[in-house]
Formats: structure tokens, C-alpha cells, sequence
């Protein structure tokens, strides 16, 4: 056995809604569409779509599909929904101002339930007003108002709602001990979870940020060094 772990999970998963209809073939996801898009391939441009995620990479996928409409039919009819408010989404401010220049629907604060299907083919995205997305321990656990249900018209629905770290090895028992913060594991300065045994860093507990994880790294060694030396001392 082991005195100490580190965890240094990166973002391997592609995240899915996993909702009903998104095995769909006109389901897509963003980075696949946008590498289509940048080699000049012809994926099909929709003549309405709707895009799911608040982040860079949906309004870039958005904003492609914007041109694209623009080009082909001389509309655009392209609508994004996220789960953040608008004021919180993850996109950079510019991205969002230029998306919404170039004909895009934002929608914040919607949660996508159902992407809808007739005869074949998809006609668009059910959605549900948006609670919160994190429970009271900081895990992400939306919760709705069902009540409050939309239906946007598309037939493309792209997912882009980013990645994330496969945290299935820590299992149930231990997921559920570890304190969480708004779906990140939380940590001390030195990198140190809940449990006193086990240290965490980079993009599992920052998102996506390479210079920062290599200064983790660093401060968790310290960290890790000076517990080893404490428990030595108490044997």
C-alpha cells in the first residue's frame, strides 16, 4: 500500500448531453464539425441548427454555421443554448458579442432534455429552464423547472460542451467522501483533496491550462514531501 496518491487526471472525455435522440447522425460535436469546416469539407449545412454549450468552442461552432447559412441561404438561423446565465458563461466576452453580430440566438439558463426526432428526421432541441447546475457539495447535479419547457427549431444539433476528466477510476464510495467545487475536485494550495492522502492537479481540478499545471505539479511535490517527512516523524 501507499502513504500518498496523486491524481494528475487531463480532460480525456469529449463531454455528451447523453439525452434522448443525441445518437442521432445529425447530432455532431463541435471539434469534429469545426475540423470539417477548417479543411473546406462539406459536412451538410443546415438550414437551421441549434448549438449546446457556452464556451469558445460553441460559439466558434455557432459562428461557423452562422457563415456557412449565410453563404448557402442568405440567413442565418442558428440558436445557442447553455446551462450558465449568460453573464457566466465561459466564453470570452468578445466571442459572445461577435456571435450575437453575426445572427446568432443566445439563450442562457437553459438545460437541453430531449434533442427531437420526426419521421427521422431531427426538427430541433426540447429544453428546460435551468435551477442550478451544482448541488449544495459542489458536484454537478442540474436541477429544472420543468415548467418551463422550449423548443428550438433545428435540423443539426451540435454539442459543445467540453471536456472532462474520466474520474470513474476514484469510484462511487470515494467520489462521494472527496469535497467538490462547482464539478472540480477541491484542493488546498499544495494540491491536497479532502482525504489526507490524496493530492490532485491539473486540468481535473483547473480545466484546461498547461502552464498552470506544470506550476501544480511543482507546489504538490513540495507539499507531498513535507507530508511524507511529518508522517516519518510520527512513526
Amino acid at each position: 500500500s501507499h502513504d500518498v496518491v496523486l491524481l494528475g487526471l487531463g480532460l480525456q472525455l469529449g463531454r455528451a448531453t447523453r439525452i434522448p435522440g443525441s445518437d442521432h447522425s445529425d447530432v455532431g460535436k463541435a471539434g469534429g464539425l469545426l475540423r470539417q469546416a477548417k479543411a473546406g469539407e462539406d459536412f451538410g449545412t443546415p438550414r437551421t441548427a441549434v448549438v449546446i454549450g457556452g464556451g469558445n468552442v460553441a460559439m466558434d461552432i455557432a459562428r461557423t454555421l452562422a457563415r456557412l447559412q449565410k453563404a448557402a441561404y442568405g440567413e442565418v438561423r442558428v440558436t445557442l443554448t447553455a446551462l450558465e446565465e449568460r453573464g457566466r458563461f465561459l466564453a470570452d466576452r468578445d466571442e459572445i458579442k461577435e456571435a450575437g453580430e453575426e445572427g446568432v440566438v443566445i439563450l442562457g439558463a437553459r438545460g437541453p432534455q430531449q434533442v427531437m426526432v420526426e419521421n427521422g428526421q431531427v426538427t430541433g432541441l426540447k429544453t428546460w429552464r435551468v435551477k442550478a447546475i451544482f448541488d449544495e457539495q459542489g458536484r454537478f447535479a442540474p436541477s429544472y423547472d420543468e415548467s418551463d419547457a422550449q423548443f428550438h427549431a433545428g435540423d443539426m444539433v451540435v454539442e459543445a460542451i467540453g471536456q472532462m476528466a474520466d474520474a470513474s477510476l476514484l469510484g462511487d464510495a470515494l467520489t462521494e467522501q472527496l469535497a467538490w467545487n462547482r464539478g472540480r475536485l477541491q484542493i488546498d494550495a499544495g494540491g491536497r483533496t479532502s482525504e489526507p492522502w490524496l493530492w490532485a492537479v491539473g486540468d481535473m481540478v483547473r480545466g484546461p491550462d498547461v502552464v498552470t499545471a506544470v506550476a501544480d505539479g511543482h507546489r504538490a511535490a513540495a507539499s507531498i514531501h513535507a507530508a511524507l517527512i511529518t508522517m516519518e516523524q510520527r512513526t
